[in-house]
């Protein structure tokens, strides 16, 4: 085999790798979402917020959370309060791993 014919299979395989790991990953959210008895507990509680430890990757989040996060930023996740329709949580990721968490509150539509 040619160099030009092999950098061209590793070229294919690396494409082929990055498609099937991005799908597995849409695949495990939706997998632990749906395990979830009540679709508002893929959102994140209090005691579920505590348990989240800097370093932890995206998907460890998710786990913990039971759902995945809105992108509200490049590498900024929010998940909304199961209870509370006026607080949420922010979580930023850099390099992969959360560098910092921070609890939100959320302005409603009300003008009272």
């Amino acid at each position: 085999m040619s160099k030009k014919a092999f950098s061209i299979y590793l070229l294919v395989c690396l494409v082929v790798f990055l498609l099937l790991s991005s799908t597995s990953c849409k695949d495990e959210v939706l997998e632990i979402e749906e395990k979830n008895t009540y679709s508002w507990q893929k959102f994140m509680n209090e005691e579920e917020y505590g348990q989240l430890e800097i370093g932890m990757s995206y998907m460890e989040v998710v786990r913990v959370a039971g759902g995945a996060g809105k992108e509200v930023a490049p590498n900024v996740f929010e998940w909304n309060d199961e209870l509370l329709f006026t607080r949420g949580y922010r979580i930023t990721f850099e390099k992969g791993q959360l560098n910092e968490k921070e609890v939100v509150t959320k302005k409603g539509n009300s003008n009272r």
